[in-house]
């Protein structure tokens, strides 16, 4: 892999926790559209809460993957919460049939847990196969889970 190369991904949310945090952006956005229409005049409230919908917007589109020289950086809300992680500590990276990316470190049994959109995780499987051969990629059947229980 090029030491200079850069990709960037947009990461999506853990599922439960993104089903609460767009329903409370859509809270905040019917709340002010409420206020707007009920009382018709422009007031603090509604200023405030278009500053706190915007904040709330610009941090969750924020979540990005990327990968910029050999290192693999995961940041949500804009940088808030951040880790990075070199691309040869990673030994094996699986991919679930849905939108779950599970990343397992060398280091330990740590394991990092991502969500991509269909489209990105494409990319970011491609991009793996093609650039960085020495991670053993995987792909996780949904019934692999339930096989440990038996």
């Amino acid at each position: 892999m090029d030491d200079n190369s850069r990709l960037k991904f947009s990461l999506s949310l853990e599922p439960a926790f993104q089903v609460i945090y767009w329903s409370v952006c859509w809270l905040v956005f019917f709340l002010m559209l409420i206020l707007v229409i009920e009382t018709q005049i422009f007031s603090i409230i509604l200023v405030s809460m278009i500053i706190i919908l915007g904040m709330l917007l610009f941090f969750g589109f924020g979540s990005t993957l990327k990968i910029k020289n050999n290192n693999l950086t995961i940041s949500y809300f804009r940088g808030i919460k951040k880790e990075s992680l070199p691309l040869n500590e990673i030994k094996k990276i699986t991919f679930s049939g849905k939108r779950e990316i599970s990343l397992f470190s060398n280091q330990g049994e740590k394991v990092y847990h991502i969500y991509l959109n269909v489209k990105n995780k494409k990319k970011f499987q491609g991009y793996l196969k093609k650039h960085v051969p020495f991670i053993q990629l995987e792909e996780q059947n949904q019934w692999d889970e339930l096989s440990k229980y038996d």
